[in-house]
């Protein structure tokens, strides 16, 4: 994964911070209010929500879901994207969603490439 300064590079994000085990802020960057970007605890809720539920479909589907590596939360202007331990804050209007997933899971994009005419 790419560090939280690169991120704010990408089109759409305010705000990105990290954040440990047990909801304590270990980074933040952006413009966002402070009282959102401390909002790490949440996150640590929210993954222990996904990883039963991504559990759960493990065992009642034919398809791999585990192990969980993140989550997105799309409300009015803005979506919240968890990988691991980092957040991105973002404002959908404007968002490249498909970079900055490549960017936090440190993979190369997949499917055709765009041909240069």
């Amino acid at each position: 994964m790419i560090g939280l300064d690169r991120l704010m590079k990408i089109k759409g994000v305010v705000g990105a911070g990290q954040f440990s085990e047990d909801g304590r802020v270990i980074r933040t960057v952006g413009e966002l209010p402070e009282d959102v970007m401390e909002s790490a605890h949440l996150c640590v809720r929210q993954n222990q929500r996904s990883e039963e539920l991504v559990r759960v479909l493990d065992a009642k589907s034919s398809r791999k879901w585990l192990p969980l590596q993140g989550w997105v939360v799309w409300g009015g202007e803005y979506a919240v994207v968890v990988v691991g331990n980092t957040r991105v804050f973002v404002e959908v209007k404007y968002a490249d969603f498909n970079q900055l997933m490549v960017d936090l899971i440190d993979s190369e994009a997949t499917g055709p490439r765009p041909m240069n005419y």
